[in-house]
């Protein structure tokens, strides 16, 4: 079955989904500052989700970090992101960066109340998260969260310690 005849949405209903979520996360997280954001995984969910954030009106966000584990892939968003935004785009070359622990570094670039966006393959969520979570990052995630039921149950455990941290998830 397809997924519109099981009243599902399909792939566009759901990216138009994520269009509406990151707006909403800032919109909640902000309160009477601009808000920082990181990118971690550079790939077309990614480029597009840090879009959505800083196509927010009146949101004073900034694009400020960003990471992924392939040059290529973190050197052509950037540039595209950076064209189609311009100064809501602050990432010097020293804030770009490559490998699997440039998340921590990313985030390190944040401060507790700013927004990392998490678009990596899932496998990597719960440490990504985890991170964000020890940060008092807010995080947006893109799916699927999880790939199997031992992880879905340590991100719902996460998920409980960003809410007693009172952090916005999406």
């Amino acid at each position: 079955m397809k997924h519109a005849e099981q009243g599902l949405p399909g792939r566009r209903g759901f990216l138009q989904a994520g269009a509406i979520a990151v707006p909403t996360i800032l919109s909640a997280a902000q309160g009477a500052r601009a808000l920082k954001v990181g990118l971690v995984g550079c790939g077309g969910r990614g480029t597009d989700a840090a879009g959505n954030a800083l196509s927010v009106k009146g949101g004073g966000t900034k694009l400020v970090a960003m990471a992924d584990v392939f040059q290529d892939r973190l050197s052509s968003k950037y540039a595209a992101i950076k064209q189609q935004f311009g100064d809501k785009v602050d990432i010097g070359v020293d804030r770009r960066f490559l490998g699997f622990d440039g998340y921590k570094k990313a985030m390190d670039c944040l401060k507790p109340g700013d927004i990392v966006i998490l678009t990596t393959p899932c496998a990597f969520r719960w440490v990504h998260f985890t991170y964000a979570i020890e940060k008092g990052l807010n995080v947006f995630m893109e799916k699927p969260v999880t790939p199997d039921g031992p992880s879905s149950r340590r991100m719902l455990k996460l998920a409980e310690a960003a809410k007693a941290k009172n952090l916005k998830v999406g």
